[in-house]
């Protein structure tokens, strides 16, 4: 098929009424050169790799020391670089080895993202949910939705992934990718400039459920950058197979993986060559005076631009144990590099970070011989748990008890998952602040399709501030088969038990114990999930007018379980929550310290959870009085605690560099605000110190 350059460009005749003067903000852009060939008159141009040099120069990069990828897929690789030529294998450290990495240049029309959205994973959908299949499967079987990918796997032979997954799925997941990368970190000078920072891509296997085997070249890092390529990039749809065409016949669109992915090779090294085509032909034209004409050169430039970019690709693997596991913890060393390569203006959100640590976590703990299959696919929760969750007897429909079950894994105080822990988090100690953010995101994972965004938000930000209390570490407790009401308060009798209250006024004489723990731990999801308790906040003092406790929520629900009352209130709402009634609340009657129960579906969450908070610290501390020295020394509390959560960001951010086998200084304008924000906070709370004299 023959390009038109006039068809692609419009009618570029000069407009005297658009004249260039009127708009002099607009400027030429210029063509950057990335490669060595030129037409017959010296004018860079860019050409596709023929399959003869590209299989000469598979063969030679085969032979380097380091590389472990079969014939077909060098030859894959080679056919997608703009100059194949000069490579050499470098190594890069992960946890559990050696990635070997080659850096080249590429045409991007030849590679994509990845399917894996683990930067939006505190925002899916997972199989776990009972919901899921109602919430993302249409009337046809087709898969929509959010939906969290399935884990890539090791390809188990080679240094390569593999996806298994619906193809809707995946195209579905990897166009959402592109559209959120876009949105929230799109790259201005991509187009204007060439891409000059390299992405690091991987070869995959996307294994299509009931359909072919596809190889595919993903990024792993870069994903704003490609999709912000993506975006110069305009189509005329006569430049896809005939069988894309009618979905896209009546516009213009811009590049997208789904569209790429659709392709085979041949197809796309084909659209490749019209799409350079055309925008060399549009140059090729004698320049213009209209502002017309500078636009439509201006959008060559940078559709040319942006058609390549340089390349650091994944070809082999040494795992530092090799003769155990070859090439089996290969997708584990791949994944580690999301959480080291997304430092700086655009990391990932909290929630997605915790999202992709505790998957680390789980499968490092595997790896160690800690958790089984069933265990690790029941925390992950990206396929469907039902099999297992009715393996320990338990209703898959109850959401509860997964994060029951989530809970109880995470707190074991585990030789084997501790490593996992202070190794992924890089600290010495575990503590709890790490249990929880592994757990929390965890037990999310079966609320994605019915609970909103907000609600979601309100729900990780609670289980965040400790959904783990150090009893559930420390003293033995199990989860058990509660599948109904009655088994709720079966359990409620047994915890009650265990304080054993006496007289009236139930004075506790015992202790709680593992039906207490046990008790506890599905009355805070039912609290949380159901709005009655949310993390500490200092204006939820104004929802009672009186001192509250702000301790986590983990803290909370621990001293409920000390009472009798709390007990009865948490084994009331865990019914509640699973029927989708409003909570029971609780109160403390103005002027007392009587602990009552009221039934207000209409309290808000944050008067629902200053009420209760309220309670717990009037049971535990007994009344007192709201005073400028209480308020004080909540404020200094709450001072306290972001120190440690910005310490922990910060020791996080020194693990991370400290991954990077020469790390650069960091440049003094991003350093110099954070510094002089500390020394000054460091100054004057020494001047509010007093000198200690003991030695």
């Amino acid at each position: 098929m023959t390009i038109n350059s006039i068809v692609l460009a419009g009618n570029s005749a000069d407009d005297p009424s658009d004249d260039l003067e009127a708009e002099p903000v607009e400027a030429p852009l210029q063509l950057v050169p990335v490669a060595n060939t030129t037409t017959s008159d010296g004018t860079p141009t860019l050409r596709v790799v023929d399959p003869r040099s590209a299989a000469k120069a598979a063969t030679e990069l085969g032979a380097l020391k380091g590389v472990d990828l079969d014939p077909d897929t060098l030859r894959r690789l080679l056919m997608c670089c703009v100059e194949p030529d000069g490579f050499r294998v470098t190594r890069h450290r992960t946890g559990t080895g050696w990635l070997s990495i080659i850096e080249t240049r590429q045409f991007v029309t030849l590679f994509t993202l990845t399917p894996s959205n683990d930067r939006l994973g505190d925002q899916l959908i997972y199989a776990a949910d009972p919901s899921f299949d109602a919430k993302t499967v249409k009337t046809d079987g087709r898969r929509i939705g959010h939906i969290a990918v399935p884990m890539p796997e090791s390809d188990g032979t080679y240094a390569k992934l593999v996806y298994t997954a619906t193809k809707d799925t995946l195209l579905e997941a990897t166009d959402r990718n592109c559209q959120a990368v876009r949105k929230n970190n799109l790259q201005h000078d991509i187009g204007p400039d060439i891409i000059h920072r390299s992405l690091t891509t991987v070869f995959t296997t996307l294994r299509y459920t009931g359909g072919s085997n596809e190889l595919e070249q993903v990024s792993v890092d870069g994903n704003s950058r490609l999709a912000s390529a993506y975006a110069q990039i305009k189509i005329d749809p006569r430049w896809l197979p005939q069988r894309l065409r009618k979905q896209y016949e009546d516009e213009r669109p811009m590049l997208s993986p789904s569209m790429l992915m659709n392709c085979d090779l041949t197809e796309r090294r084909d659209l490749t060559r019209k799409i350079i085509k055309a925008n060399e032909d549009r140059l090729a034209l004698p320049v213009g005076k209209s502002l017309k004409d500078l636009r439509e050169r201006n959008a060559a430039v940078c559709t040319l631009n942006a058609l390549t970019a340089p390349v650091q690709v994944i070809v082999g693997y040494e795992d530092d144990d090799f003769e155990t596991h070859g090439m089996t913890r290969f997708a584990s060393a791949v994944r580690s590099l999301l959480v080291r390569m997304n430092v700086g203006v655009k990391t990932f959100d909290t929630g997605a970070q915790n999202a992709v640590m505790a998957e680390e976590v789980v499968l490092a703990a595997q790896q160690s011989g800690h958790f089984d299959e069933d265990e690790v696919e029941l925390l992950i929760g990206r396929e469907d748990v039902s099999e297992v969750m009715e393996a320990y007897g338990l209703d898959p429909d109850l959401r509860d008890l997964r994060a029951m079950m989530v809970i109880s894994l995470c707190s074991a105080n585990s030789t084997k998952l501790n490593k996992a822990m202070r190794e992924k988090f890089g600290k010495r100690k575990v503590m709890l602040p790490h249990r929880s953010a592994v757990a929390s995101e965890l037990v999310l994972r079966s609320y994605g399709a019915v609970m909103s965004s907000n609600d979601l938000e309100r729900s990780r930000t609670a289980l965040n501030s400790g959904c783990i209390w150090q009893s559930l570490v420390d003293q033995p407790w199990h989860p058990a088969v509660i599948n109904d009401d009655d088994s709720v308060d079966l359990a409620l009798k047994l915890a009650l038990k265990e304080l054993a209250p006496a007289g009236d006024k139930e004075v506790v004489t015992g202790e709680p114990g593992r039906y207490a723990r046990l008790l506890g731990v599905l009355g805070m999801v039912a609290l949380v999930i159901g709005g009655g308790l949310t993390s500490p906040k200092g204006s939820s003092e104004k929802e009672v007018d009186d001192l509250i406790d702000r301790s986590s929520v983990a803290s909370i629900v621990d001293k409920l379980t000390t009472f009798p009352w709390g007990l009865r209130m948490l084994a009331e709402n865990i019914k509640r929550n699973r029927a989708g009634i409003p909570l029971l609340g609780i109160q403390v009657a103005d002027g007392t310290t009587d602990i009552e129960t009221f039934d207000d579906a209409t309290a808000s969450v944050t008067k629902r959870d200053a009420r209760l908070r309220h309670a717990v610290r009037i049971a535990v501390q007994g009344s007192a009085e709201k005073t400028a020295a209480s308020a004080e020394e909540n404020a200094f509390n709450e001072l306290c605690r972001k120190i440690l959560l910005a310490d922990d960001a910060f020791q996080n951010y020194r693990t991370i560099r400290s991954q990077n086998p020469s790390p650069e200084l960091l440049p003094f304008h991003q350093t110099d605000g954070p510094i002089k924000k500390l020394e000054v906070m460091a100054k004057a709370l020494n001047r509010m110190t007093a000198e200690d004299h003991e030695q």
